[in-house]
């Protein structure tokens, strides 16, 4: 059995390091590290947004092997006098061997108010990641320091004003999952005036969805409509509708 067949489920950097004692003496001995660094913004586009946070990395090394977890804490500030709409960022995150992965985030807040980014406000995510990355390395690699850097890709306004890459992937699909996603809800609402009838069997036909982001939305209301009644579901969608409008 080699130290590549044994899984490891490792909860903080004390726990690590027992761990790695107990099952891989016989190999190599190893001892997590934890290392919290600032996210750098170096955004190409001049939008009046600002990308901050941190990255806590905790890697240990196993027989030739890079483990690492992280919890990625990311904000957006708004330096812009309107409300955000949309928003497309990318992050990169590397440890101390070097780039581990890109983070890509959206928001859309086309159907709903509160999801808006207010001027002054900071919008945060944070993803723990319960998992391990994992990494071969060679010996003879010398070791960096861990680093996470992001960029606004894209940010629309609430007065339809836009800035950035409008044709990058990442835009046009967070648009064609905004367009599919409005077409469905305005035959819903449609359907939903003729009566309930028509608006229960327009829920079950299949829906124009390009990007397959749409339909989790989608599915809520389905949810929503099941567990609250027709008439919770249907005033939903016209609220979305209703904030679409003004936009």
């Amino acid at each position: 059995m080699t130290v590549r067949n044994r899984i490891v489920v490792v909860t903080s950097p004390a726990v690590a390091a027992i761990l790695c004692i107990l099952l891989f003496v016989p190999y190599l001995f190893c001892a997590a590290q934890t290392t919290v660094v600032d996210v750098k913004d170096e955004s190409t586009v001049r939008c009046p947004v600002r990308m901050s946070g941190t990255m806590e990395f905790t890697e240990w090394e196993v027989d030739g092997v890079n483990h690492t977890s992280f919890v990625n804490k990311l904000s957006a500030t708004n330096l812009s006098n309107l409300p955000i709409v949309a928003l497309v960022t990318y992050t990169s995150i590397a440890n101390s061997r070097g780039p581990l992965l890109a983070d890509e985030r959206q928001l859309d807040a086309f159907f709903s108010r509160d999801l808006e980014i207010a001027p002054g406000q900071t919008w945060t995510k944070t993803r723990n990641d319960n998992g391990e990355f994992i990494t071969p390395f060679s010996d003879k690699a010398a070791k960096v320091a861990p680093a996470a850097t992001s960029q606004v890709i894209f940010v629309q306004f609430a007065d339809g004003n836009t800035c950035g890459n409008a044709n990058d992937g990442r835009v046009t699909s967070l648009m064609d999952a905004r367009a599919d996603l409005l077409l469905a809800l305005n035959k819903w609402n449609d359907a939903a005036k003729i009566g309930e009838d028509k608006f229960l069997k327009a829920l079950d036909y299949k829906v124009t969805d390009r990007t397959g982001n749409a339909e989790g939305i989608l599915g809520n209301i389905r949810d929503m409509q099941k567990e609250k009644g027709s008439t919770a579901a249907i005033e939903y969608i016209r609220s979305m509708l209703d904030v679409a409008a003004t936009r």
